[in-house]
């Protein structure tokens, strides 16, 4: 976790700032050549977690009236493919190398996404903060 991928609402960068615990979990779990039924537990806990995190922010966005919301729906449902595919291709005969770069691409998928897609609604509540409070109360 670092400060640039703060969004800057609290709620979210605290689900964030756990998708990057999980992630340096499983990344920990593969450089220590943990039994792969165990980098596949930690990778479905990785895959669990975004599902529920990507639910809670698309619940956050139509309380917002974020106008963006189908297009960032959209980005979730393919990551959330993504990761699937990932998990289902995380063979338990692969090899370290395989396993590694499966680590890799998931800490760049989530983290790529918060950098870029989750900045954009960032900048929308933060411009829109005053009409927000305003109309949640």
């Amino acid at each position: 976790w670092t400060e640039e991928m703060s969004v800057g609402i609290p709620v979210v960068d605290e689900d964030h700032q756990g998708f990057i615990l999980l992630i340096n979990d499983l990344n920990r779990a593969i450089t220590e050549n943990m039994p792969p039924k165990e980098l596949k537990h930690k990778m479905q806990l990785i895959i669990d977690d975004a599902e529920r995190h990507f639910a809670q922010e698309e619940k956050l966005f139509n309380k917002w009236k974020y106008p963006d919301t189908g297009n960032h729906a959209n980005i979730h449902a393919q990551v959330m493919i993504t990761l699937g595919n990932i998990n289902k291709n995380f063979i338990p005969y692969g090899n370290d190398s395989e396993w590694m770069d499966a680590g890799v691409q998931v800490k760049k998928i989530l983290v790529d996404h918060i950098l870029k897609e989750d900045m954009k609604y960032a900048d929308y509540y933060h411009k829109n903060l005053s009409t927000i409070a305003s109309e949640n109360n």
